[in-house]
């Protein structure tokens, strides 16, 4: 997706309607073109004096001047007793804070008018909360809290329902379907879009009918490219079948979406202003993510000649009709899009065009007081001069956008232009300053984590609008680590490389929220005690850096010292490598690996190989990065012995997420739960019989095979008693985010975060101390499905997991699990050695030895 898109789906594909009760005027809502319901013409029953600084407000309110509007209502509204003149009142204050970007304070009205309808029995009044209510979860959704404009708006639907006021219910389900788009809930945010339109349609009301259209439009597009993605990564995987299915149901999205812009245009002509504005800008929107798109998964021609005479003649009729549409954040934003349009496609757009555009967008932000709106007309004017070398110009507009932001606490606008300063800094060569603009930028992200978190529509742009962020840091950091660090931080004294792996910490910690979609990481970094575990467990750490130029290597001595070891390849020659050696691993029938996994091994393990010796470490503990996710470190070769023969070896995606709880061997009960049969496309598991039998022999506890393995057999079970180890012998895929990650059950697919809720479920009982997946595999020629088998401990609330990287069913896995638990149960060993000892064993054994049997087996969080 790209950022154009995201961009404008922010500010202008926001919801169906606002129902706006006011006191004589025709308020231009931010949600939608028109308002959505007739407006209520009420007689104040307010003093005269007070009436008057209410009028001059409307009048303030109707030429754009909110700023002005808000204080005289402000000062009227103490002197007003009359409770329903008082809930008039808030809510034309809400509406006009909603226009200057002030967003909490538009909730607080809305709220307050809400409390004076709520207690008044009057049932009109009654009926004048849906509308409110509506407008108050639009405000929460342009704050990134969809789960509590979700709440708001069911609540509002179902008054909507029992006054019969079809006007504010089809206003709240266009609210509703807006809020489940943003989570990445497509279906339901079609089903919402579509109950709206149906009410639209049955009303006649040719506003909301072309908003709605355009929303569905909005819908289908966002699964296209998501289905998009997840074809592509199929295809990487080898899966003909899924990759075939997935393209064709992003083609069918696509083609839904322009006949739903082109209905919504058809509509909106009739209209005009904002309306057809928004269904004109929709189709050239369609238009280059859809270009954009095909040309990702090479099914694409350029745009044509005729495409780019459409854009150009649907962009000049937007230019013809901006003029006579009042100043308002919409305009703003329309503005900023439009110069953002240009710039996507070159060759239509000039640096002046752009220029002009943002001006204007600037100048309709001033005179509205929309703070927010002007530091996204600054910042993006900077980033046009900073396109154009003029880095002067570039840098002081950037600054004003960043002043712009911290004013109102903007911080999803100002990390933009920290990041953009930071750019310009550098590319001047002050290291210095760009080192701690980079620093300011990732600050003002944990600000907004929870937006990141949970807004299913910003995790795939988070690789091209986060994760450079701190991938450029700390690319800065390593090329000044010989820089005289009280340049930027004259109160600290930090080594260069502590520094680097603070930013890396943060890195996987913001990874694996976005992968997962949730505050579950945040549970497991306040859960974790690692710093002291690991020099008491003598463990060293190595973390691996993929850069564009380079990939950096770290290590950490038990005792904290740092080292770090350059890999002068790049990022795609790297990957490429790392790919072929996972390729040739999972070929039993060869022994192709061997000079593979003997150059990856020179390239990533002999440069360390010598202080490793001295360090004499009893674990190799990996934090690894991207595609080196996708290999088992153990299966490296040294041109003797793989390097499971010289260290016990677990990964973490994070030491700051890693218990170092050591494990009670007595008390090992387990609960084995295994599925032999087909379920299609899923082949039989033939050995998990006699993989679950070894288990219960070993460990006692509870089985569960088949029929017996259902969700709410699970449930049932980790509920009534304590099992520290889970065992699960069934297939379990590891895809591009957690809604393709799942363990298969006998009766449905279990998600990650059920599996999360059933092992965090169970009151006061203690924590299951280890997983093992034995059948699982993880989605191959994509960086963030690794993610997913990499996170499965923290994300699963368990201390450590045993998980395999590729699909296995062979009757060697069951001596192999059988090994390793009977090494769990002696004193004094690691859950690393135990699964060492494992390997070893297999390694010894001629029919066993090639690693494509033992090397998939990887440990997971808390080695200890």
């Amino acid at each position: 997706m790209s950022h154009g898109w995201q961009f404008w789906r922010r500010f202008i594909g926001l919801s169906l309607a606002s129902l706006v009760f006011c006191i004589s005027f025709h308020p231009w809502s931010t949600g939608q073109a028109e308002p959505a319901t007739e407006i209520q013409q009420q007689q104040l029953l307010t003093p005269a004096s007070e009436k008057q600084l209410v009028s001059k407000g409307i009048a303030s309110y109707q030429i754009g001047e909110f700023s002005q509007a808000i204080n005289l209502w402000e000062q009227a509204l103490p002197q007003i007793t009359d409770e329903n003149d008082r809930a008039i009142v808030h809510n034309n204050l809400a509406l006009a804070y909603r226009q200057t970007g002030e967003l909490a304070q538009a909730i607080a009205h809305w709220e307050k008018a809400i409390q004076i309808y709520q207690a008044s029995p009057d049932a009109e009044n009654q009926k004048r909360i849906a509308g409110l209510l509506t407008e108050q979860a639009q405000a929460y959704n342009d704050l990134g809290q969809h789960p509590r404009a979700i709440t708001l708006l069911e609540s509002a639907i179902e008054l909507a329902t029992k006054y019969q006021d079809s006007l504010a219910e089809a206003a709240a389900q266009g609210a509703l379907g807006n809020a489940h788009w943003s989570l990445g809930n497509y279906d339901q945010a079609i089903s919402a879009h579509k109950q709206s339109l149906k009410i639209a349609r049955a009303l006649n009301n040719n506003s909301f009918i072309a908003t709605a259209l355009n929303n569905v439009g909005n819908v289908y597009v966002s699964r296209a490219s998501r289905s998009s993605y997840q074809a592509q990564v199929a295809e990487l995987e080898g899966d003909v079948e899924q990759a075939t299915r997935l393209t064709q149901e992003a083609l069918q999205d696509w083609t839904q979406a322009r006949l739903f812009f082109e209905q919504s245009l058809e509509t909106a002509q009739a209209l005009g202003s904002l309306t057809e504005i928004k269904a004109l800008m929709n189709l050239n929107r369609w238009l280059i993510s859809r270009h954009s798109a095909t040309v990702a998964d090479n099914s694409a021609e350029p745009l044509s000649e005729g495409d780019r005479a459409f854009l150009q003649s649907n962009w000049q009729r937007v230019r013809e009709l901006l003029p006579g549409i009042p100043d308002s954040r919409q305009k703003a934003y329309t503005l900023i899009h439009l110069a953002e349009s240009f710039q996507q496609i070159e060759s239509e757009a000039s640096i002046q065009e752009s220029i002009q555009l943002l001006t204007q967008a600037l100048t309709v932000a001033q005179k509205i007081g929309d703070a927010k709106a002007q530091s996204f007309a600054l910042g993006s004017l900077g980033q046009v001069y900073e396109s154009a070398g003029d880095y002067s110009t570039a840098m002081n507009l950037t600054r004003q956008a960043e002043f712009s932001a911290q004013q109102i606490q903007s911080f999803d606008s100002l990390y933009r232009w920290q990041w953009q300063a930071g750019r310009m800094l550098k590319a001047r060569g002050n290291i210095a300053s760009a080192i701690s603009a980079y620093e300011g930028a990732i600050a003002t992200l944990q600000n907004i984590r929870g937006d990141l978190v949970t807004n299913k529509e910003l995790q795939l742009d988070f690789r091209e609008q986060v994760e450079p962020i701190y991938r450029e840091l700390i690319d800065l950091l390593l090329n000044a680590s010989s820089r005289d660090l009280s340049e930027v931080n004259s109160q600290e004294t930090v080594s260069p490389l502590k520094e680097v792996l603070d930013i890396v910490e943060l890195l996987k910690l913001a990874e694996l929220e976005n992968f997962f979609g949730d505050e579950c990481v945040q549970v497991a970094k306040d859960k974790a005690q690692n710093e002291q575990g690991l020099a008491d467990a003598n463990a060293a750490v190595i973390y691996s850096i993929i850069l564009n130029d380079r990939t950096e290597m770290i290590l950490r001595s038990p005792n904290g010292s740092l080292k770090n070891y350059p890999i002068p390849i790049s990022k795609e020659e790297m990957e490429a490598e790392i790919e072929q050696l996972r390729y040739f691993l999972e070929l039993r029938t060869t022994e192709q690996y061997i000079p593979q996994a003997q150059k990856i091994y020179n390239r990533l393990i002999r440069p360390m190989e010598a202080d490793l010796a001295v360090m004499q470490p009893k674990t190799l503990v990996f934090i690894n990065d991207g595609v080196l996710r996708q290999i088992p470190m153990s299966a490296l070769h040294d041109g003797q012995n793989f390097l499971i023969e010289k260290y016990p070896i677990a990964i973490t995606p994070s030491l700051s997420l890693t218990t170092s709880q050591p494990l009670d061997h007595n008390q090992l009960r387990a609960l084995s739960l295994g599925l032999t049969v087909a379920k299609p496309p899923f082949a039989p598991l033939t050995n998990v019989e006699a993989e679950l039998n070894v288990v219960e022999e070993i460990l006692g506890g509870t089985e569960l095979i088949d029929q017996e393995f259902t969700f709410s057999n699970l449930q049932d079970k980790l509920r009534r008693k304590n099992f520290p180890v889970v065992h699960m012998a069934t297939h379990g895929k590891f895809g591009v985010d957690s809604q393709s990650t799942f363990i298969l059950g006998y009766d449905q697919q279990i998600s990650i975060e059920e599996l999360d809720n059933l092992l965090r479920s169970r009151g006061r009982r203690e924590a299951v101390k280890l997983l093992t997946l034995s059948a699982c595999q993880t989605a191959t020629g994509n960086n963030r499905s690794a993610l997913g088998i990499a996170g499965v401990a923290v994300r699963a609330g368990v201390e450590s997991a045993v998980a395999t990287l590729w699909y296995i069913n062979d009757e060697a896995t069951v001596p192999l699990i059988a090994e390793f638990y009977r090494q769990l149960r002696q004193p004094d060993i690691t859950r690393a050695e135990a699964l060492r000892q494992a390997q070893l064993k297999m390694i010894s054994n001629v029919n066993y030895n090639h690693p494509a049997v033992w090397s998939p087996f990887i440990l997971i969080g808390n080695w200890s």
